[in-house]
């Protein structure tokens, strides 16, 4: 049997997964996503917030919902990834991979633009994700 690992369960590594189920024979293959993250943000939505065309719950949904039945979801974080030896080092494990799928998303970096970074930015900005 052959393996697909996808590292993140965000909005790409959960559509890679729902068109691979239906593609591939899951007899001959085992596709399997890790995330470190137990909660999903979908990031695109922050930009309408502001708006009230969303609603900071509607935002927030358990990762595991979107994964598809007969994908193997692995929530652990990820240490180092040995593409010589194609393996992925998790926290507690380690995965053989024939085919990697690097969906592990953006992080922002407020600090990166003049007047954003200061005391609790995150805090201040993001309130939402810490109810």
């Amino acid at each position: 049997m052959k393996n697909i690992v996808i590292l993140g369960a965000g909005t790409s590594g959960t559509m890679m997964a729902n068109h691979l189920v239906k593609e591939l024979d899951l007899n001959q293959w085992k596709i399997t996503i890790v995330d470190q993250e137990e909660i999903h943000y979908y990031q695109p939505g922050f930009l309408f917030l502001p708006f009230d065309i969303y609603k900071p719950k509607q935002l927030r949904k358990e990762g595991k919902k979107f994964i598809p039945k007969g994908v193997n979801y692995i929530l652990q974080k990820i240490e180092q990834v040995f593409p010589e030896e194609k393996k992925v080092k998790l926290e507690k494990e380690t995965l053989d991979y024939d085919i990697l799928i690097l969906a592990t998303g953006t992080d922002i970096a407020p600090e990166e633009t003049e007047g954003m970074a200061g005391p609790n930015w995150r805090k201040k900005h993001f309130r939402f994700l810490y109810f």
